[in-house]
């Protein structure tokens, strides 16, 4: 009730603040549909909000809403996971081993460009370098004694630019047409009266038993896979209506423009630039050794560049529906790839002779 409570006042706080970023978000949605720009509902608030944030326009946009829109994105791409979940799996094979060979390739290169020309230490180069969750990898970099704050820039940029970037590339270069379609087409009226408590409650077990697990972004997995599991088996059929699921984007887009509030181009300078050039170089050899995956895999070209993207789990798992793509096959690549950096760093860390510098 406590956290609650904070919640609540914080919004009274910066209710303007907050209504002003979400006026920002919504124009920016409608401007991004009429241009029929991919993923209208996301980038057009992304675009808006950062935009704003970078221009010293006094807006706030807390965390804890887009953790909700997360667990309500996680529910809907439960509902639309294929029947034939587990008999893809082993096609999968090919692309996965490829992906952890890409990983720990662009690992070492960008690392070695931190190093050269952005002046990092080891420790901050390493743990800027590796395409894991944000705050695993600055809360490590900082326990092994790297710059904590340049390590989050540099990784939010990161997560951010594939976002931006591949959706408009796919529109742009490969012909990609937006359909305007947000989810699958239901609506309010599709849903019976018991279903909304069921599906909360769905939702609410799932995520707790996967924070429970220690699973990587509890809130999108845990929903996912307990309700896709469910209308695998046939258990339930449930759909989530097209308004919430472009609303969830609305405010994670908003929330994630948000997060360069504090960024003053001045400030950051050239370090800003080098997390450019590193975000683009990870996309990069993102692509190309997705390409090299085609010669092994029969999954499209644009799933398998999903899947190997340097990007977050839910933002790449929403261009991925807007594009059609895969959800399941997306998400199964970026959670292993999420499994196999946090494995692979006790490793790393012992043979770059990394020393513990706080308990």
């Amino acid at each position: 009730m406590a956290k609650l409570s904070f919640h609540v006042n914080e919004v009274r706080q910066h209710k303007w603040e907050l209504a002003l970023a979400l006026f920002i978000a919504l124009a920016g949605a409608l401007i991004f549909g009429w241009l029929r720009m991919p993923l209208p509902w996301m980038l057009g608030p992304l675009f808006g909000v950062t935009i704003a944030a970078l221009s010293g326009v006094n807006i706030w946009m807390p965390e804890w809403p887009r953790s909700l829109m997360i667990g309500v994105l996680g529910v809907f791409f439960g509902t639309t996971i294929s029947p034939d979940f587990a008999e893809q799996i082993l096609t999968w094979l090919p692309s996965i081993v490829t992906l952890l060979i890409s990983v720990t390739i662009t690992t070492a290169i960008v690392m070695a460009y931190f190093r050269a020309f952005a002046g990092h230490d080891p420790v901050t180069a390493y743990f800027s370098a590796n395409p894991g969750g944000m705050i695993p990898m600055a809360l490590m970099g900082r326990h092994y004694g790297g710059d904590e704050r340049l390590i989050s820039m540099i990784q939010s940029i990161r997560m951010v630019l594939p976002v931006i970037t591949f959706p408009i590339a796919f529109r742009f270069l490969a012909g990609y047409e937006p359909t305007g379609i947000v989810g699958t087409g239901a609506t309010l009226t599709d849903m019976a009266p018991i279903d909304f408590p069921v599906i909360l409650a769905l939702a609410i077990v799932g995520a707790l038993v996967a924070k429970r697990l220690r699973v990587p972004v509890p809130l999108l997995l845990g929903p996912m896979i307990l309700i896709g599991f469910l209308s695998v088996a046939g258990v339930g059929s449930w759909q989530i209506p097209d308004g919430l699921v472009a609303f969830a984007q609305l405010v994670i887009g908003a929330r994630i423009g948000a997060t360069f509030k504090n960024i003053r181009l001045k400030t950051v300078g050239v370090q800003l630039v080098h997390a450019v050039i590193a975000a683009y170089m990870m996309m990069g050899l993102a692509v190309l050794f997705a390409w090299l995956a085609t010669f092994a895999s029969e999954i499209p070209a644009p799933a398998l560049i999903l899947a190997f993207a340097p990007g977050g789990f839910a933002e790449m798992t929403i261009v991925g529906f807007g594009l059609g793509a895969d959800i399941a096959f997306i998400v199964s690549h970026q959670l292993i790839r999420f499994f196999f950096i946090i494995g692979l760093v006790p490793v790393a860390v012992r043979i770059m002779k990394f020393e513990p510098k706080e308990p």
